[in-house]
């Protein structure tokens, strides 16, 4: 089917009554609705949700806002005043008010086609807290109160049949009051409980993250506004909040700590984001589309490439849990391609447009860099998942909020390896030199680097070549951005994954944490690094503490590599190199003060 005539892609378009009207790309999570709207039998009203209050958070552009207002076409149809919303008989959901409309066609081909209808008609409140917009967090409450204002007119417009009109000391009450009033007026209106639908929930506390904003005024008032969704006496049918990140829930939620948290149950791991199934099936056309405008590309080669540079999202450190792409950036990159010609012939090359930058809230993360004096996140490692979310607002824990994020992604915890946190593909590895890292002006085109050669020498054991390519390619930096061993770090895991080594950084063992370790065909390398330090220093610590011994004895090749960065300001940069045999190294037959590594290349 020539491209023109396949259904937009719309990667920005939230609006699902819209998609389906016009008949747009959709892929359908509605039979995981199954599972997040289950329902209790045998009751005499209509049938109470399973989980009433339940909150689930995913990074920017996953689909989060779609999502929101898909539940809220489930629950109530469309609205008197939709723009979809059409004349004539429509299938009327149980208890649905004159004017409003639930049309066949929202739900026709769907997995939920045959069970749409099961909870009836409820009205919906719909809050997007990300329209607050505050300069300052003491405008918080204020911005919160016009946003709920705007919400009771909204409802007054679709002929909500209230009993009485809104009292003006009402309006200017509390938002938290307007929200209990609201609830309770919508129910004694329509003889229903309302649904509450909040998306961004932690919006109005992420935005002065990394500022010397004190979050305390936000902070107070979401936990107000919070609390009257627990306190609602049996007058809500439901209620489901999204955001980006954990941490704020805590302090947030509460005083609502009913809240049931989906983010890391494997069964809702794909309730955001494409599969690899799904990104078979319903996209199999447009790639169909781009092997006609390119004689260089090939179906199966474009799913390749797809899935090495947008997929490896996976929301929890359990093996069940799946892997997903980015559905933003997927959507956004093929649009691209489709729409140019010359990225077409770029993509035939392997070059295919990258939207991380647009979607995974880089300002934020760059903004904790440099505001709060945090070194760069170490990388890999164990969360501790007992105590995520307790971190100060003003300080949260960097490691924690890139993956939060969506910057790291869990691996492993299969077989015998552990899982850990690592960059999920190579948009994100590349976004991460050029946007963090605030290299994009100094550093040449990622597809111009010596990252073939670099995988060559690991792939030959020559870990000298290796060095002198390593150091070559730093030296063209600029000074600002590599002045710590956090930041060194985080280069080389970059490396790694854009190289497509298997990789954990910061991988753990009894002895504590080896920087990196790198598996390529039947070698291992265990690296450590040094800022201004030597390169022997490295290797002893590998030594003492161990490092990588659970390597050994498996006929594999293992070297041991201390790599020492020095910016000296008499000497000027270079790079020191050390390795020798792990084995011999943790059986103390290697003394490293026999190594003399170059000053430098």
């Amino acid at each position: 089917m020539p491209a023109t005539q396949l259904p937009p892609l719309h990667p920005s378009d939230a609006d699902f009554a819209a998609i389906r009207r016009r008949g747009g790309f959709y892929v359908d999570k509605t039979g995981l609705f199954r599972n997040l709207l289950e329902t209790d039998p045998g009751t005499i009203s209509s049938l109470p949700l399973t989980s009433r209050h339940q909150f689930m958070a995913r990074p920017r552009r996953f689909g989060k806002t779609l999502l929101i207002n898909t539940l809220e076409a489930w629950f109530q149809g469309l609205p008197p005043d939709h723009g979809a919303n059409p004349e004539g008989v429509t299938e009327p959901l149980t208890g649905m008010p004159d004017g409003w409309t639930s049309p066949a066609w929202l739900w026709d081909g769907l997995d939920a086609e045959d069970w749409h209808g099961t909870h009836g008609w409820h009205p919906v409140i719909r809050l997007d807290l990300s329209q607050l917009g505050s300069s300052d967090p003491a405008g918080t409450h204020a911005a919160l109160h016009d946003y709920m204002e705007d919400t009771v007119w909204q409802w007054t417009a679709r002929g909500a049949p209230w009993s009485s009109a809104w009292p003006v000391s009402l309006l200017a009450s509390g938002p938290e009051r307007i929200l209990r009033n609201l609830i309770q007026r919508l129910g004694d209106a329509y003889g229903c409980k309302p649904v509450v639908l909040i998306d961004e929930y932690d919006a109005p506390i992420t935005e002065h993250l990394g500022t010397d904003a004190d979050p305390t005024p936000a902070v107070d008032t979401l936990r107000r506004f919070f609390r009257v969704l627990k306190d609602d006496t049996g007058l809500l049918y439901g209620v489901f909040v999204t955001g980006i990140t954990r941490f704020a829930r805590h302090h947030l939620f509460s005083a609502a700590n009913n809240f049931v948290d989906i983010s890391d149950e494997p069964r809702f791991g794909a309730l955001c984001g494409f599969t690899e199934d799904e990104a078979d099936r319903y996209l199999a056309p447009y790639r169909e589309a781009l092997a006609d405008m390119e004689p260089r590309l090939e179906p199966r080669g474009i799913q390749v490439a797809w899935r090495n540079l947008y997929n490896g999202y996976r929301f929890s450190p359990l093996p069940s849990a799946p892997r997903v792409y980015n559905p933003f950036t997927l959507t956004n990159g093929v649009s691209r391609v489709l729409a140019e010609p010359d990225r077409c012939r770029q993509a035939a090359d392997g070059i295919w447009p990258s939207a991380w930058s647009e979607s995974g809230h880089p300002g934020l993360i760059a903004r904790l860099a440099a505001d709060t004096r945090q070194p760069l996140p170490e990388g890999g490692g164990a969360v501790d998942t007992s105590t995520v979310g307790l971190w100060p607002l003003t300080r949260p824990d960097y490691a924690t909020l890139m993956l939060e994020t969506g910057y790291y992604t869990w691996h492993g915890g299969r077989d015998d390896r552990k899982a850990h946190r690592d960059f999920p593909n190579l948009e994100v590895a590349e976004s991460w030199t050029r946007d963090i890292l605030g290299l994009g002006v100094h550093a040449p085109s990622l597809h111009e680097t010596p990252i073939p050669e670099l995988r060559a020498c690991l792939a030959n054991g020559d870990v000298d070549g290796f060095a002198r390519r390593l150091e070559n390619f730093v030296f063209q930096f600029a000074h600002e951005n590599l002045q710590n061993e956090a930041s060194c770090r985080a280069l080389l895991q970059t490396l790694f994954v854009l190289m497509g080594v298997y990789t954990q950084s910061e991988k753990s063992n009894l002895g504590g944490r080896a920087d990196h370790v790198v598996q390529i065909d039947n070698r291992v390398y265990v690296f450590e690094v040094k800022y201004n330090r030597s390169a022997n220093a490295a290797l002893d610590q590998i030594r003492n503490r161990q490092y990588g011994r659970e390597y050994l004895g498996a006929g594999r090749t293992v070297a041991a590599v201390g790599l020492a960065f020095h910016r000296d300001p008499k000497t000027g940069p270079y790079l020191q190199v050390a390795q020798t045999d792990l084995a011999k190294l943790l059986t103390r037959e290697t003394d490293t003060d026999k190594f003399k590594p170059p000053r430098g290349w």
